[in-house]
């Protein structure tokens, strides 16, 4: 019976230790597989919204940066290494270090005057650290809302609906694309138009509300109350187009929208806000302004 006993209590010592060795070597596994994963660089061929900035973390191109202000009133907050650089527009800037130096430029007097048609300023900043030890620059936009981080592939560019600009990776070339349906839809006569003309990169705007990302299929559309879209690839055609009927039109609140159909054979990808400013500004308007 001894003997019995010493062999049972063999086997149960032998898989114990069998058990514990298989845990730990999956323990292993796991973690150089999330450290694998952590190192991967980020790369993607479509415009994109990157929706944390963990996905960036070890992506050396780009400089580190994170949220703040809580949901709804998001700053963003760069910290920029030793000879990095970041673009914004004019009255941008929050906060700073002190350490932090800026220049002012305009580029071509014809990209300072187009930048102004679709409300950006004439003059854009260039916010640097050329000091060794890494240093904050922080930046929002005016509306009421959260930011959005866009990465634009090189040879790409994507569009981003006036005021909604709030800065961008150097490498990236900021104008205007100009579009006559704008004006008609509340959206203005221009849009800001980014392009990654070497490498890609990234920019970072503000919306009224929360970005969101739709996915239209080939053959689908989309329409698309005014004061609701953000941004979207150059390219895209937006269609001027009724809601409904000639009843829904002109008495449903709705009236004209936008309305964008997929004519490819990939998916597209278009951003919007939660909010409308354009209904917003109205709503405001009624409850301010005297009625005569």
């Amino acid at each position: 019976m001894i003997g019995v006993a010493n062999k049972s209590s063999i086997n149960k010592s032998i898989n114990k230790s069998i058990i514990n060795k298989s845990i730990i070597n999956k323990s292993s596994i796991n973690k150089s597989s999330t450290k694998k994963n952590n190192n991967r660089s980020f790369n993607a061929t479509n415009i994109c919204l990157i929706k944390k900035p963990s996905m960036l973390r070890n992506n050396n191109r780009f400089p580190l940066f994170e949220y703040e202000g809580g949901s709804g009133f998001k700053t963003v907050k760069f910290t920029l290494k030793q000879n990095e650089e970041i673009r914004a527009d004019g009255g941008a800037m929050n906060y700073m270090s002190s350490a932090i130096k800026i220049k002012t430029e305009s580029g071509s007097i014809f990209n300072g005057v187009s930048r102004m048609f679709s409300g950006e300023s004439f003059f854009y900043n260039i916010f640097y650290n050329n000091t060794s030890i890494p240093r904050d620059v922080t930046f929002s936009g005016i509306n009421p809302g959260n930011i959005g981080c866009f990465y634009i592939p090189a040879n790409k560019s994507f569009n981003i609906v006036s005021n909604s600009y709030i800065c961008s990776t150097t490498n990236l070339d900021v104008n205007t694309n100009f579009r006559s349906g704008g004006i008609i839809l509340g959206y203005g006569l221009a849009f800001v138009n980014i392009t990654a003309k070497t490498s890609s990169g990234l920019i970072w705007g503000s919306s009224f509300g929360d970005v969101i990302e739709k996915i239209i299929q080939p053959g689908d559309s989309i329409k698309i109350d005014n004061g609701v879209l953000l941004g979207f690839e150059a390219n895209i055609e937006i269609k001027t187009n009724s809601v409904g009927g000639l009843k829904s039109t002109l008495f449903s609140g709705e009236g004209l929208v936008s309305q964008i159909t997929n004519k490819g054979i990939k998916p597209m990808r278009i951003f919007l806000e939660s909010r409308s400013k354009i209904a917003y500004i109205k709503y405001i308007q009624s409850i301010t302004v005297p009625r005569k």
